[in-house]
């Protein structure tokens, strides 16, 4: 997948830009970790990251399982 073409990513491109799972990302948003905007209400809602919050957080090749 090319992410290089986009500014914002949905949570599963950003999940596998950052190497990690897609609930670990949606988690991440809930606490507040990763800034996201949400699009749609109920159960279509969406969230789209700007691919920028890997660098303002050092994100890239992210592993929760990293010791």
């Amino acid at each position: 997948m090319k992410f290089e073409d986009k500014d914002f990513l949905n949570v599963k491109e950003f999940a596998e830009y950052i190497g990690v799972h897609p609930n670990t990302v949606h988690n991440m948003i809930k606490i507040g970790h990763i800034a996201a905007f949400k699009t749609g209400i109920g159960k279509t809602c969406r969230y789209r990251i700007a691919k920028s919050e890997t660098i303002r957080l050092g994100l890239m090749n992210y592993n929760l399982h990293k010791t």
